[in-house]
């Protein structure tokens, strides 16, 4: 790593340095191998998964460094693709999920991929080892929206030879909630104290349409500024800042920054596939919630009932955490397991095959796709 940066000066015009496009083209092998982080890359992108939404000065206040400072080192990774803050609209109190798995026909996964990829139903998708082609996480507004797309959607797909679909009731915790953990407790609680406040209307409504187009706006970039945003709704600066804190506070808008898996130091990505007892697996999540490289935990209905997303360090490191996990929850069976070879589409960003942002699928879950 790189030493880290003495404060800068503002740009010359007062503009804002991190406000560039969100992603720019597809890096090519040598631009993303070259790409490297310092301490403070790593520290910027932490104090933004905490806190998407955070004015620079409190991320210069909290890591240390001048605020224009800060905005520039988020301005390149963001420019190339590397971190990027993305939103996902959860406008329905109780969406209805699926974990889909897909064989295709042989040397065909990719186009596969690529066909569903410009889906907002389709919200992450992995191309996998193991079992299955594809894992694709797909989140609809209702039960009747998810049959159809499993249903129809799906049949439609060239190249597809089978699909399994374990339908998903309860995420435990999701990967909006993993940290880098490059920061201190106390700059973390730094960085909480300026989060909106949960809201006490209790959860997810009935959207308006200026609520629709402020989500859009977030999708591309969810660091947007609040002119643009009310610009976008045709509000007032101070009612789209209230109708965001409200949103963001009831978790009708759900905000995250991402850093290109390649960039973080856990290179490998994998899922289990589990088998707990009903009983027991509020108790198992809430234990494998606290191992630093699970991402995801998600009880399904069907012949495995626990799913769980992680990120590893070497592909070796997945017997190592399979067999402490099997120590800490001796009633867990890890019956089948997948390792990501290339990951697809993230939270509705397209990815090259390093991780690296190259465009944005707006989750806006009221879009079919063209059949």
């Amino acid at each position: 790593m790189t030493s880290r940066e003495s404060p800068d000066s503002a740009t010359a015009d007062g503009r804002d340095p991190a406000r560039r496009q969100p992603s720019g083209p597809e890096p090519s092998t040598g631009q993303a191998e070259a790409f490297k982080l310092s301490e403070l890359d790593l520290e910027v992108v932490n104090a933004l998964q905490i806190n998407p939404r955070a004015p620079w000065a409190a991320v210069g206040r909290a890591l240390a460094v001048d605020a224009s400072t800060a905005a520039r080192r988020w301005a390149r990774l963001q420019s190339h693709g590397a971190a990027w803050v993305s939103c996902q609209p959860l406008f329905v109190p109780d969406p209805s999920m699926a974990l889909v798995e897909i064989i295709t026909e042989p040397g065909r996964s990719l186009e596969v991929a690529e066909a569903l990829a410009g889906d907002p139903q389709a919200m992450t998708i992995d191309v996998s080892a193991g079992a299955r082609d594809l894992l694709v996480t797909v989140v609809c507004d209702d039960p009747d929206q998810l049959s159809w797309y499993l249903l129809e959607r799906l049949a439609r797909v060239p190249h597809v030879l089978r699909v399994q679909s374990h339908i998903l009731v309860n995420t435990y915790t999701d990967a909006s909630k993993w940290r880098l953990r490059a920061l201190s407790r106390a700059q973390e609680r730094q960085l909480q104290s300026g989060l909106p406040k949960p809201s006490k209307d209790g959860g997810a409504y009935l959207p308006t349409a200026a609520d629709r187009e402020m989500a859009a706006a977030l999708s591309v970039d969810g660091r947007t500024p609040l002119s643009e945003l009310a610009q976008a709704t045709g509000t007032s600066e101070s009612t789209t800042r209230r109708r965001l804190n409200q949103l963001i506070g009831n978790g009708s808008l759900r905000l995250r920054c991402e850093l290109a898996r390649a960039l973080t130091g856990w290179s490998v990505s994998e899922w289990l596939f589990a088998r707990v007892p009903s009983d027991r697996l509020d108790e198992a999540a809430a234990t494998l919630a606290t191992v630093g490289e699970v991402r995801a935990i998600l009880s399904a209905a069907g012949p495995f009932n626990l799913l769980i997303a992680v990120w590893l360090r070497t592909i070796s490191d997945g017997q190592r955490l399979e067999t402490s996990i099997m120590r800490k929850l001796p009633h867990i069976d890890v019956v089948d397991r997948s390792v990501v070879i290339r990951p697809y589409k993230l939270a509705g960003r397209r990815l090259d095959r390093r991780g690296f942002s190259t465009g944005t699928v707006p989750l806006d879950l009221h879009r079919r796709p063209e059949l």
